[in-house]
């Protein structure tokens, strides 16, 4: 690692905030929304939820355990309240999105700077970033990685989880976050995975399909065996039910705070906060029990499959200055077109891994999702390495060595 590494993650806004280079361990970004001793917690904000932090959240400290040593604080969202990160731009294409709200984590890794590093996800905002740069992201089961130390958003769904260039890199840092090695089958040949095209039908990029279709190729070759599934609650009420539970629990934990310091935001978080103050208690609950119905219908999917395969994002990154893409003959908000394929794994409380999988015609980076059974972490990062063996998936990774990770 060295200073001018340094300057071009700059140009790209991964990083707030740079701590001394090690001389000794492997290097980590933590994504702003985690304590690091010594230094400033600032969850994207001007100034709420700030606070000086005398020990290092959970997740910090199990990697500095092991041998990490975390070198740079990274870019967020306010309160991580979006899936794009202000300043952040793309590796692959500097004029378009880097996705968040673990942009500026997403954008170390890619860039080559680190060769891992800390994100949250809550909707999707490790998946998200790291399928548009071109790197890996795992959201863990939730409740497995302790979130001492984390700034809470929505407690039900929050997750911390690792970012970094391949699958195997994240099951290891993963391993160290949760404090386990489950077990994984040796090989992908056997093993049966769900292909349930009805969450994205027409409204996906070609392009996009085209690579993902690509990594179900790669699979069959492997020896895994798809067969289609069925998710009609998932389809139908995931986003739903996530929303609703974001934006109430968001409010319940930072409206107040708001209140009392309105200098403390100046962006898009203060509406989502705002109207989370008028979501009900009972569409709450409402919202709580239908995450427990797609959470079941999901646990049953797993009895007769091993996986789910799908598309990360049903796009690639949209250009910076656009706030709508055209699906299926159709527009659609960003935000709803990032977050639609996400919001399942986010909801039901499953693991999640998005890899890279190849790029379209057009150079863009394009993600495989992966969402397994529950503290199945490391059958994803099996079944995910596979897809990185693929040849589009080889050909993203000779396209990122030499400026962007290796």
């Amino acid at each position: 690692m060295h200073e001018e590494v340094y300057a071009l993650s700059t140009d790209f806004g991964a990083y707030v905030e740079r701590f001394p280079l090690p001389e000794t361990g492997i290097p980590f970004a933590v994504k702003d929304f985690l304590d690091v001793a010594g230094q400033t917690t600032r969850n994207g904000t001007p100034g709420l939820g700030h606070h000086a932090a005398t020990e290092d959240a959970e997740p910090v400290a199990r990697l500095r355990a092991a041998g990490y040593v975390p070198v740079a604080r990274t870019t967020v969202p306010e309160l991580a309240w979006s899936v794009r990160t202000p300043g952040c731009r793309n590796p692959w294409a500097p004029d378009r999105d880097a996705g968040g709200s673990s942009g500026g984590s997403a954008v170390a890794v890619a860039a080559g700077d680190v060769p891992a590093a800390l994100g949250t996800d809550t909707g999707g905002s490790i998946r998200i970033p790291a399928a548009l740069c071109g790197v890996a992201g795992l959201r863990p089961t939730h409740g497995t990685v302790p979130m001492r130390g984390v700034t809470a958003l929505v407690p039900s769904m929050d997750t911390v989880g690792p970012i970094a260039c391949t699958a195997a890199d994240c099951l290891r840092v993963h391993r160290i976050l949760a404090g386990t090695a489950e077990p994984a089958p040796d090989t992908v040949e056997g093993l049966r995975l769900g292909w349930p095209e009805h969450l994205w039908g027409t409204k996906i990029d070609p392009e996009v399909l085209r690579v993902v279709e690509s990594a179900a190729d790669t699979l069959r070759a492997a020896g895994a065996v798809l067969v289609p599934v069925e998710l009609p609650l998932g389809h139908r009420h995931a986003r739903t039910a996530g929303f609703t539970t974001m934006l109430y629990e968001s409010a319940q934990l930072w409206w107040r705070a708001y209140q009392d310091d309105p200098s403390g935001l100046r962006g898009r978080a203060i509406g989502q906060l705002k109207a989370g103050t008028e979501v009900s208690r009972d569409d709450y609950d409402a919202a709580r029990a239908r995450a427990a119905e797609i959470a079941a219908e999901v646990d049953a999917a797993f009895t007769e499959v091993d996986a789910l395969l799908m598309p990360t994002l049903p796009v690639t990154a949209a250009p910076a200055d656009t706030d709508v893409v055209e699906l299926g003959g159709r527009g659609e908000s960003l935000e709803n077109a990032y977050y639609r394929l996400t919001a399942l794994a986010s909801v039901s409380g499953h693991p999640a891994l998005t890899v890279p999988a190849g790029l379209t015609a057009a150079g863009l980076p394009v993600g495989a999702q992966l969402v397994g059974p529950r503290r199945q972490e490391a059958l994803l990062c099996l079944l995910g390495g596979a897809i990185e063996a693929g040849p589009p998936a080889r050909a993203l990774a000779r396209a990122r060595t030499g400026r962007t990770c290796s």
